[in-house]
């Protein structure tokens, strides 16, 4: 008589907190667990393959299934895109205190990836060579190179295979970084790995745990296998974004499947890398003249407004975007365009790698570099020449796509007397104390290929480039001066 009055107590404290009890709202959508089939999903006080919440107090709740199985299950947001959790086995109808303290130490630590996650920016960046070890050995000569795709939320890891280290082979594979979190000393990365061998949700989740050379990685063990450390929601590396071109060293271990499980220290795990930067910092800068003098650098324009050439001075980077401002009667125009190697479609981004030729002022008239160029996942390394025109008005070659940073400069990559040349125009800007006029009309009429057609595309760049009408007049009168066979209306 007494345990069925305790009974009805129970089940009336479940009824009651019912209603009360729901997960968070940006947990809700569909969630991947190692190990099973269909997705799991979330919404309001419903898990799908544990049942529904009765009761909650913080991180622990209270399930219970069709099959009127009870359980506790603790669960910890580590990012917005992944869930780690812990569980009971079934119990009868009990508190939820009670339940919760069958969990012990050594229970197993789920983790859950969110499907449809929107990809985050990777704690590294390329290029970066690497060496890796999968149990037999490490594998660093040949050196193996990562390199950031335009995204930088995506990686693209090139593994060579090393003559005398088994288990080591050729291989590509693209990393989507989906989170990154901290937890005590610890860093975690949770990506997507895309190659020919991931058919699977299976194949390509993976867990990292990382370190920066210089930073010790010795979390508290017992918390890291209880899964309830502390942690900060996207961390960034000490003293904020690690500039492109700095000095970097990272060590980093990768699971051996779509789990967390047993990753404790960067030196350990299914497969350990070592990545280096490729390059040494500081050295390689673009001119005042190409970025302007302000932090948030300058952008240019080829002269039919299809792409902007947009240069950051803080990490001598450049940044090639189309843009949508071309007006199908410029589609029509004979004018040739160089662009850096890439479809059209695609944004390039450019990056400082090594000074060949210049005069050491910031007000030279001409500088040469070795680029590193990425268009999607794909990059290598070019030359580029840059000429100063005018105030307003620059010109550059552009070489050919190479592999390695000692050949772009050289024949045949890079042809200077047989190389076209990209005119760029930048935003009129009033202090300056010339006008845009002979250049690049000079340079138009002077390939006989100018016309009143031309100058009509070339007055609506300015047009559209703010500069003000006294400078197009100018510009107009020059032309009907110099060249007395051209009409312009």
């Amino acid at each position: 008589m007494r345990n069925k009055l305790c009974e009805r107590i129970i089940n009336l404290e479940l009824l009651f907190v019912v209603s009360e009890c729901l997960f968070p709202a940006k947990w809700e959508g569909a969630w991947f667990q190692s190990g099973v089939r269909q997705s799991i999903l979330i919404s309001k006080n419903e898990l799908s393959t544990k049942g529904r919440c009765l009761h909650n107090e913080g991180d622990k709740y209270l399930l219970v299934d069709q099959k009127s199985c009870y359980r506790c299950v603790v669960i910890h947001e580590k990012h917005s895109n992944v869930l780690q959790y812990k569980e009971t086995f079934c119990h009868s109808r009990n508190s939820l205190a009670s339940l919760c303290s069958y969990i012990t130490g050594d229970a197993l630590l789920y983790s859950m990836f969110r499907e449809e996650a929107l990809p985050v920016a990777c704690p590294f960046r390329g290029p970066m060579t690497f060496s890796y070890n999968r149990g037999h050995g490490t594998c660093s000569n040949p050196p193996s190179n990562v390199d950031t795709c335009t995204d930088d939320s995506r990686l693209l890891f090139k593994y060579q295979a090393c003559p005398d280290v088994p288990a080591s082979e050729s291989a590509v594979e693209e990393l989507e970084c989906l989170a990154t979190w901290k937890e005590g000393s610890s860093r975690y990365l949770v990506g997507r790995l895309h190659h020919g061998h991931a058919s699977s949700n299976e194949d390509r989740y993976r867990c990292f745990v990382y370190e920066k050379a210089g930073q010790t990685v010795q979390g508290n063990l017992n918390r890291a296998a209880m899964g309830m450390g502390t942690m900060d929601h996207e961390v960034a590396l000490p003293g904020g974004p690690v500039p492109e071109g700095s000095a970097e060293v990272y060590r980093v271990a990768q699971s051996g499947d779509a789990t967390c499980n047993g990753l404790f220290s960067p030196m350990e795990g299914s497969r350990t890398m070592t990545l280096r930067k490729v390059s040494s910092p500081g050295e390689c800068r673009f001119p005042n003249w190409l970025t302007g003098h302000s932090s948030g650098g300058l952008t240019w324009h080829t002269l039919d407004l299809g792409r902007s050439y947009t240069f950051h001075p803080r990490n001598a980077s450049l940044h090639v975007t189309r843009t949508n401002t071309t007006s199908s009667s410029f589609e029509s125009g004979s004018m040739d365009l160089q662009y850096v190697p890439g479809p059209e479609d695609q944004d390039v981004k450019i990056l400082c790698n090594s000074i060949k030729q210049s005069n050491g002022a910031q007000t030279m008239m001409t500088m040469t570099l070795v680029a590193h160029f990425t268009v999607g996942c794909r990059s290598g390394f070019m030359c580029m020449t840059f000429y100063r025109r005018d105030g307003h008005v620059i010109e550059l070659q552009t070489g050919s796509a190479v592999s390695r940073p000692e050949e772009a400069c050289s024949p045949p990559h890079f042809l200077q007397h047989n190389t076209p040349f990209l005119t760029l125009v930048s935003e009129y800007n009033s202090s300056s104390s010339s006008v845009v006029c002979a250049f690049p009309f000079s340079r138009c009429v002077s390939s006989t290929k100018f016309s009143a057609t031309s100058f009509t595309l070339l007055e609506h760049v300015m047009h559209l480039l703010t500069f003000p009408r006294e400078s197009i007049a100018i510009c107009r009168n020059y032309l009907q001066r110099n060249f007395a066979t051209l009409s312009l209306k």
